[in-house]
């Protein structure tokens, strides 16, 4: 079954670009849109993005789009537990992407390290304490890996079900990575307050994995636990 088709049955707006570059800056102008929408209503707006490798065009289309980001909290929805200044870190890669938004946003990093008594679970404690202020989150920017695993929520990962469910208690976790590198993660709970929640995937492998999805548990395909209102799906061929 077409992604179309399974993404209709379930009342998810699905926009379809011919292009990387299209689909970075049909995904800037939504996260832009939805960001001024909600300063109409309120002070300020929170945005969590994701990093990986796939982003990066999308994040210098978001830094040109007309937001005040002065009245902008800004954070991630996930991270490797490295210092930005290392070449994996997701809050190196927003600080290099994002120059103008950074000048003057509300920014919060979920690596914060600090010395040798420090642990990733010292991270979690205070960045579930510190974003617990920003929830709901107005919009949510998430990536999904080729195995259905989404922010840091790996498949079969120890503790996954109840990082999933609705009513997890934390905000941020500190969970195993692949290649023995520990990482932050918004909780599944945390992600779903966000009033737009935006997937962005591209190329076949995750088009069908996507597909899969669709079909199987959230144990096995951690992205499921995503696949209902208010999320839009942005989808490239192009990886």
């Amino acid at each position: 079954m077409s992604l179309s088709t399974l993404a209709a049955a379930r009342g998810l707006p699905l926009h379809q670009a011919s292009s990387a570059a299209e689909q970075a800056q049909q995904l800037a102008e939504r996260v832009a849109g939805a960001l001024n929408r909600a300063l109409s209503t309120s002070a300020t707006a929170s945005l969590a993005l994701s990093g990986g490798r796939s982003p990066e065009a999308f994040l210098r289309q978001l830094d040109r789009q007309p937001v005040n980001w002065s009245r902008i909290h800004l954070t991630l929805v996930d991270e490797r537990w490295v210092s930005d200044t290392h070449a994996d870190s997701n809050a190196g890669l927003v600080r290099r992407c994002m120059p103008t938004a950074l000048r003057s946003a509300t920014w919060y990093g979920l690596y914060q390290g600090g010395g040798p008594e420090r642990r990733p679970e010292n991270d979690a404690q205070a960045a579930s304490a510190f974003l617990q202020a920003w929830l709901p989150l107005d919009v949510v920017v998430l990536g999904m890996g080729t195995d259905g695993h989404c922010a840091s929520l790996f498949p079969e990962q120890p503790g996954l079900e109840a990082r999933l469910a609705r009513n997890a208690p934390t905000v941020c976790e500190a969970v195993p990575g692949p290649q023995q590198t520990p990482r932050l993660t918004l909780t599944g709970a945390a992600l779903r307050t966000a009033r737009l929640q935006l997937l962005a995937i591209s190329g076949e492998d995750k088009y069908q994995r996507l597909c899969d999805a669709f079909d199987g548990p959230a144990t096995q395909w951690p992205v499921a636990a995503f696949l209902a209102p208010p999320l839009e799906i942005f989808y490239s061929p192009e990886g």
